[in-house]
């Protein structure tokens, strides 16, 4: 048999070394998460976030910056 196109969309999902993710996150299709950053627990990532950097909610917002 072949492979049947169902016409789904899809895209990877990156996380960068370093990075923490709380329990019960959603990350979206081809959202990076950048390295050493932090996305709080529960968030719903709807687009990339930059290296070193805070981010949570729904959807994950800026919070600050990682020093």
């Amino acid at each position: 048999m072949g492979t049947v196109d169902l016409g789904v969309k899809h895209a990877p999902v990156v996380i960068k070394d370093g990075a923490f993710i709380g329990a019960h996150t959603i990350v979206l299709k081809g959202v990076t998460i950048g390295e050493r950053s932090i996305v709080g627990a529960g968030s719903v990532v709807t687009r990339s976030i930059p290296d070193y950097e805070i981010w949570a909610g729904n959807p994950a917002k800026f919070i600050k910056k990682v020093e």
